[in-house]
């Protein structure tokens, strides 16, 4: 009896290996937003702490200083929307590269699984000529 061996088992592994890599890039790309949403939550937390120490009585000096405090954390909550638009549009093209590399992949293991079957049908098919052939020669031996 000989073993099962799919000839595009190679490809196959191939394409499970790039649907893997895609995976662990998605999950990177995601890593990396949910770090710039915290560290934008921190700098708005510092924002918000700001403007409440700036209500207090302060010097004309200390809230020309709080202003361009305001304004550079604003700027830095400006560059890491940007940045969070880039990651999300990276991460959409990484979903939609995920998803044909998924699909790679299962249409690799249908064609594995038809080739089983034929496989196995073939198989059955050896197997019932020898079985039938040793019926016939009982058969033939018995009416000797």
């Amino acid at each position: 009896m000989t073993a099962f061996n799919f000839k595009f088992k190679s490809v196959q592994n191939v394409k499970k290996n790039l649907e893997k890599k895609a995976q662990r890039e998605l999950a990177f790309i995601e890593n990396q937003i949910e770090s710039l949403k915290s560290s934008k939550e921190d700098i708005l937390t510092n924002l918000k702490d700001h403007r409440i120490v700036s209500m207090q009585t302060v010097k004309t000096s200390e809230i020309k200083f709080l202003k361009g405090y305001a304004l550079c954390l604003e700027e830095k909550i400006e560059r890491l929307d940007k940045n969070i638009r880039e990651l999300e549009i990276k991460k959409e093209n990484k979903i939609n590269e995920l998803l044909q590399k998924s699909k790679e992949h299962k249409m690799f293991d249908k064609i594995e699984e038809k080739h089983l079957e034929r496989f196995n049908f073939d198989l059955n098919k050896s197997e019932l000529k020898k079985v039938d052939e040793i019926a016939v020669r009982k058969y033939l031996n018995s009416q000797r």
